[in-house]
């Protein structure tokens, strides 16, 4: 699968007196429940109900459950993508790309948990849903990013390490503090989960993995 399917849209107006939830309400609503629950606890007549609208109108627009799952996984990481691409793209260097990739990635997932909770959702079994997300998203910017690593290797400008051991320092390192939001609260606090202790712990998490990585004298 190299794409994610169309949904299907219905046309004319909802019924009188229902709200009409925009699709940024819709998919971020959905990617919630996916991340939380799992696909299999999710249905669209629940969804409908904490919006507040009729199954009717979400099954007119996204057509199942399943396009509404990718369609979810193509609005997050969409959200995504569009910060850490023009990074990798940039002219700088390639260890301050690589060092405003973990920050800007750490500051994403702050802002935007539920997306590293879908990936973590469905990487436990084998699935299509896993398969879309490792095809179009994750291994392709696991493609982009390696690239950078190993130039600044080649340079000993940083030590080489196992690509995963990386991967998962990341992915995981950076995003625990959120999608284990009950866990932290309990250790350390709700005040920790404030948006304005984001971009000093984002900033700690890259000076802490980048740091690392530089070679031991």
């Amino acid at each position: 699968m190299t794409g994610s399917p169309t949904p299907t849209r219905g046309r004319g107006r909802p019924p009188r007196g229902e709200s009409v939830a925009s699709d940024d309400t819709v998919l971020a609503a959905a990617l919630h429940a996916f991340a939380t629950h799992g696909y299999e606890a999710v249905s669209l007549r629940s969804l409908a109900g904490e919006l507040g609208v009729s199954h009717n109108l979400l099954s007119q627009r996204y057509g199942s459950k399943a396009r509404l799952w990718y369609a979810c996984a193509d609005w997050g990481f969409g959200g995504i993508l569009g910060k850490l691409n023009p990074i990798v793209d940039s002219a700088v260097s390639d260890t301050q790309r690589l060092r405003d990739f973990l920050y800007t990635f750490a500051l994403f997932s702050a802002y935007n948990p539920d997306l590293t909770g879908l990936v973590n959702a469905e990487s436990s079994t084998s699935s299509e849903r896993l398969d879309y997300l490792c095809a179009n998203y994750i291994r392709p910017t696991v493609a982009r990013f390696a690239p950078l690593y190993a130039r600044a290797v080649e340079r000993n400008e940083l030590r080489a390490v196992p690509v995963e051991t990386l991967f998962y320092m990341i992915t995981s390192g950076t995003t625990a503090m959120y999608t284990s939001r009950a866990l932290t609260e309990q250790i350390f606090g709700p005040a920790r989960l404030h948006p304005d202790r984001f971009e000093e712990n984002a900033r700690a998490v890259a000076d802490l993995l980048f740091d690392g990585l530089r070679p031991v004298p």
